[in-house]
């Protein structure tokens, strides 16, 4: 390597200190003008691009350096990170442990695969990987940290609290820490102690999408009543699966039980307040999401959440009319039509939470639902007859919807 290719080189190490992964990059694709196939340039420039978020080519780029030499341990730690960026998290776990059996006493490959293991969910698992690097390293605040998450995930929630603690005591920075400490305030009802933590996780970490997502869950969480149904709801994710099965079944088995008595007072108040705790459940996070969409924070409400509050208002707001006009037009059909458009709204609003690969479907089934809503309002109106059909398969397919929904 020539002067000039070793100057770019630490000019592009000490930018990547910085975290100025765009600038390294330049410098590292400088020096490999001159050493095409250095295995360490090519592991420093996957590092520049995994810093910006690159993960394709940072894969691509590690992968050669992992070629070149098989025995390099930062190409497989690079390579590893890059995977777990594409959601490959086997095969992340596999780099990691290749470079593990290159160098076990390295506490940061530990933390590293702790890491794997905690997006494989897989929280006892990672304990396990922190305990090996606190045992090389007890000073390390990125292991205290990822215990303190294996710990959270482990619903161990006094002993995360703990790790936090000693985490920022070690590094008042760390960007994991301040994460886990939102969360540990969300679970004690948000607020402002759970918006300052992810605030400074967020000015950490500015592209830290969880972070990011915490934010948008803090802030809502100031309203009384989201951080209300919040903490229920983070009660109930740490209950067993049955009985998360069977509280959303409850509403229904009340409803049934409380029919028989649905013309005295009280049956019919409890009724109206199961049917409100139902709509609230379901309506409250896309609502608290446009209240975020209009104010400044507007930036912490990602992609997938503005889609689906957008969809929201839209089915919303064509039930209300349609609705209004049944009403004022005395066409009762349009009642049922407005019923059915509700229920796509309230399933619609949480389609951010719904996996990837079938939110396709419930997008799919939307579009259907809109177009056969319009040809049944524009119809009746119009005075054509027979677009019942049409209007129960809109409220057949809300009512799937929302079990679509909740179980995927």
């Amino acid at each position: 390597m020539n002067e000039t290719a070793v100057a770019a080189e630490r000019r592009g190490l000490a930018l990547l200190e910085l975290g100025r992964g765009r600038e390294a990059e330049q410098q590292f694709r400088a020096a490999l003008a001159a050493t095409p196939d250095d295995p360490d340039l090519l592991t420093h420039l996957a590092h520049a691009l995994l810093q910006q978020d690159r993960h394709q080519e940072a894969y691509d780029v590690s992968r050669a350096a992992v070629g070149a030499a098989p025995e390099n341990v930062m190409a497989y730690s690079i390579l590893s990170a890059s995977l777990a960026g594409l959601d490959r998290l086997a095969e992340a776990r596999e780099a990691v442990r290749r470079a593990l059996a290159l160098a076990p006493h390295f506490a940061g490959l530990h933390v590293q695969e702790a890491r794997v293991l905690l997006a494989q969910d897989l929280p006892a698992e990672a304990l396990v990987s922190v305990a090996r690097a606190r045992s090389l390293h007890p000073e390390d605040s990125d292991a205290v940290a990822v215990q303190a998450a294996a710990l959270y995930d482990t619903k161990r929630f006094g002993e995360a609290d703990a790790a936090v603690r000693e985490a920022l005591r070690l590094d008042p920075e760390n960007v994991v820490a301040h994460r886990v400490q939102g969360l540990l305030a969300l679970r004690r009802g948000g607020g402002a102690p759970a918006v300052q933590a992810h605030r400074t996780a967020l000015r950490l970490s500015p592209t830290d999408s969880g972070a990011r997502e915490g934010l948008a869950f803090s802030l809502k969480s100031r309203n009384p009543l989201y951080g209300l149904l919040l903490r229920y709801s983070m009660w109930l994710q740490s209950q067993p699966k049955a009985l998360r099965l069977g509280m959303v079944f409850l509403p229904l088995i009340l409803i049934r039980l409380l029919r028989p008595f649905e013309d005295q007072m009280w049956a019919t108040a409890l009724i109206g307040l199961v049917v409100a705790y139902v709509v609230l459940g379901w309506s409250l996070e896309p609502l608290m999401n446009t209240v975020l969409l209009l104010s400044r924070d507007r930036h912490v409400v990602g992609r997938p959440e503005r889609l689906a509050t957008y969809a929201f208002l839209g089915f919303a707001g064509a039930a209300v009319a349609v609705l209004t006009v049944g009403l004022v037009g005395g066409l009762p059909l349009f009642q049922t039509l407005a019923l059915g458009l509700g229920l796509w709204a309230m399933s619609l609003g949480s389609a951010h939470t719904v996996k990837a690969g079938r939110v396709k479907v419930l997008t799919i089934g939307a579009g259907l639902a809109a177009v056969l809503s319009s040809v049944a309002f524009v119809g009746t109106v119009a005075g054509v007859g027979g677009l019942g059909i049409a209007v129960m398969a809109v409220l057949l397919g809300g009512i799937a919807a929302l079990w679509f929904t909740a179980f995927a």
